[in-house]
């Protein structure tokens, strides 16, 4: 029971195995057929691309709360003390800690018409959010004393939330362009869950009496798991069949519309769907009515009087009161996280984009959101770079950046949100570390053909047609004026004769 106990604790009050999945300055890099994953209705320039077996990665990490030097405090002599009072200044109410991480196994993009473009691609996923209460850590720092001032009751509450899952997704895309104006998209995914760990419900909280010190602890979990409790058990051989039970549907939506020759605006919704966890489902609980305990203070007579096992019994009686308890469950059902991106983009010049992306992630009861103003230039076909500034998770210095590289039909890539921040090396690489908030970055090779040159200049292209329309019916009304003048002059010139 004490592996049960520390399985359900490392669950609900702390689980993360691993690396939001949000990236702005992607979206307008146009030039890489991975834009499409912001919204299945961008279509990019080349009319097919390839990607094969773990040729990109994308690594995603964010912190809305502190970064590592808010945990630290620097002394004179040069050493490096943890600091928690000034950790715990800094501390929201309620920190998430997100780490996000995804590997092509195949992509496929192919224009089949002018107006079609499909998609086959297939990826491997996985998404850890952690939920650190601040009253967590100030329980460790200042006790309960800050809170025992006055009369009346306090309570502090200190569960912290987690979430996990792995899975891989298979997705369809079709884009269509009905006219030049509009492109509307869709996307249907099946999944694949391998591994999860769900937080229904968690609550840890401690009520003092300010006036006599008394204290009532209560607790409350609830946490589902899938393909996890396996790997606990020794002697377990692990077989892959075991994880492909846990099945589940996503789609995603989306639409560009081109309001000018030069401003167009997109907006999309991503990964709207859930998966159905099947295999090795475990749970673990703690049931709110009997998990509960009051602690009245000690008596010095009760410790020193001999034979008396006062101490230990208290803390039987706290391990009896806060027993997890764990036992296979049926199956259960939970969302993946689900996307948002609104963006527009100015087209200066057949070359040069600027562009602007708001983001947002909805999961579990939260929406995390930001904002990614840039530009992409275009140098011929050869060459693509994009730079951009991010606001995200309370973090206001993210200057991104991203390049293609297209050696036809090789093209190599990186993007992301945070990237010109990261010196080379030595003493900056580490400032960087100590600020970091917020990062994302997506790298990897595509195997494309067919740069769309005609799709590139399209603004531009209908604006020139409309230019030389408007010249052609000028000079049509120049000429059919010109014509009935001398039609005129020739009839003066008859009447004359005659007479």
């Amino acid at each position: 029971m004490k592996k049960a106990w520390l399985i359900g604790f490392c669950l609900a009050f702390g689980y993360q195995v691993g690396f939001s999945q949000n990236e702005g300055t992607l979206t307008f890099m146009n030039s890489l057929a991975q834009s499409n994953d912001n919204n299945p209705a961008i279509i990019p320039k080349y009319s097919f691309t390839l990607g094969l077996p773990a040729s990109s990665f994308m690594g995603f990490y964010s912190n809305n709360g502190f970064s590592y030097k808010d945990m630290i405090s620097k002394q004179p002599d040069g050493t490096v003390n943890a600091d928690l009072t000034k950790l715990a200044s800094k501390l929201k109410p309620k920190n998430y800690i997100t780490q996000a991480a995804t590997i092509d196994l195949l992509r496929v993009g192919l224009r089949v018409h002018k107006q079609f473009y499909v998609t086959l691609n297939a990826q491997a996923k996985t998404y850890n959010r952690l939920m650190l209460p601040k009253d967590l850590l100030g329980i460790f720092i200042n006790g309960n004393a800050p809170s025992t001032a006055g009369s009346g009751v306090t309570t502090l509450s200190f569960a912290p939330k987690a979430e996990s899952l792995t899975y891989l997704q298979t997705a369809l895309g079709l884009a269509y362009s009905p006219n030049e104006k509009l492109t509307i998209g869709a996307k249907i995914k099946y999944l694949k869950g391998l591994e999860n760990a769900t937080t229904q419900s968690a609550n840890f909280n401690l009520t003092t009496d300010n006036s006599t010190y008394a204290m009532t602890a209560t607790a409350g979990m609830d946490v589902r798991t899938s393909g996890i409790y396996n790997f606990t058990q020794s002697g377990y051989n692990f077989q892959l069949k075991d994880y492909l039970k846990n099945n589940g549907f996503a789609f995603d939506i989306g639409a560009t519309y081109k309001v000018t020759s030069k401003l167009t605006v997109g907006a999309s919704l991503l990964d709207i769907g859930s998966i159905k966890w099947k295999n090795n489902t475990y749970g673990y609980s703690l049931d709110p009515s009997k998990a509960t305990y009051s602690f009245q203070g000690l008596g010095l007579n009760q410790i020193i009087k001999p034979g008396n096992n006062y101490l230990q019994a208290q803390s039987d009686s706290i391990q009896n009161h806060f027993k997890v308890q764990q036992s296979p469950i049926g199956s259960y059902s939970s969302s993946i996280p689900g996307h948002m991106y609104l963006n527009g983009s100015y087209l200066v010049g057949k070359q040069l984009t600027l562009a602007a992306v708001f983001f947002s992630e909805f999961f579990k009861g939260r929406m995390a959101s930001g904002l990614t103003l840039g530009a992409n230039k275009h140098f011929g076909k050869i060459f693509s770079l994009a730079g951009s500034y991010t606001v995200s998770n309370n973090s206001y210095n993210n200057i991104g950046a991203g390049f293609s590289l297209n050696l036809s039909p090789i093209q190599i890539y990186m993007v992301g949100d945070n990237l010109l921040r990261i010196p080379f090396a030595g003493k900056e690489l580490n400032t960087f570390v100590n600020s970091t908030q917020f990062f994302n970055v997506r790298a990897g090779m595509n195997i494309v053909f067919g740069w769309d040159k005609n799709h590139e200049i399209k603004g531009d292209a209908t604006a020139d047609q409309f230019k030389k329309k408007s010249s052609g019916q000028k000079t049509q009304i120049k000429s059919s004026n010109a014509k009935a003048a001398d039609f005129r002059k020739k009839k003066r010139k008859k009447f004359k004769k005659r007479n």
